[in-house]
């Protein structure tokens, strides 16, 4: 059996399909395009980083459309990156997305990797969501999924952490909101990695201006 990993080409994803690799399961990395500022970047990144880590190729799923619809400061040049961040319904997209292939190809296990509920600032970050969101799952699919959140007792610190002791080549992962070249240090994402004080890991952060 495999375990359908939630990938982009963050930090998070990265480290927890190698936490999972070390487990001895093996990944089926899904990306999703819901139509993030980011996803080009995020894409890119992911194969990038996947195939550096010896890992394999992530598979992508375009429902570009929802973000499109439901917009917000990450799908959204117009609104603001930090203030109109949340996407109603975002990880609950990703966890159907990944059910439904999990299903539809015979697998049992999802992975989504959030992180420790002490800054979530959604609803849909904590471990009460998820243990609902199992079970509304399982209900509507009538199967027997088990959503895994392997890094739900980290946060960015430890994630960074692990990532430089597992070799991931932090400078092509991408984790800022904006979709833009540098990050933009205003974002959630830029946020979170200012917070763990780790920004001196990646070049490619410039700080919030």
């Amino acid at each position: 059996m495999s375990v359908i990993i939630l990938a982009s080409g963050g930090i998070d994803s990265i480290v927890m399909s190698k936490i999972l690799e070390g487990q001895k399961q093996k990944i089926i990395p899904l990306f999703i395009d819901y139509g993030q500022l980011s996803a080009n970047k995020e894409w890119e990144a992911c194969k990038k980083i996947f195939k550096e880590c010896n890992l394999p190729e992530p598979k992508k799923i375009d429902i570009s459309g929802y973000g499109k619809f439901f917009s917000s400061g990450i799908t959204d040049e117009k609104k603001r990156v930090y203030e109109d961040a949340f996407l109603p319904g975002r990880n609950m997209l990703f966890l159907l997305v990944g059910a439904s292939y999990a299903h539809t190809v015979g697998e049992k296990i999802v992975a989504i990797g959030l992180l420790s509920e002490e800054g979530h600032l959604f609803p849909d970050q904590t471990e009460d969501f998820i243990v609902n969101a199992n079970f509304a799952l399982n209900s509507a699919l009538g199967d027997n999924l088990t959503i895994l959140t392997p890094l739900i007792k980290f946060n960015k610190k430890d994630v960074i952490k692990l990532a430089k002791d597992y070799g991931v080549k932090l400078s092509d992962t991408y984790s800022c909101h904006s979709g833009k070249e540098r990050y933009c240090g205003k974002c959630v994402a830029c946020k979170e990695i200012m917070k763990s004080g780790e920004t001196e890991s990646l070049p490619q952060f410039k700080g919030d201006e």
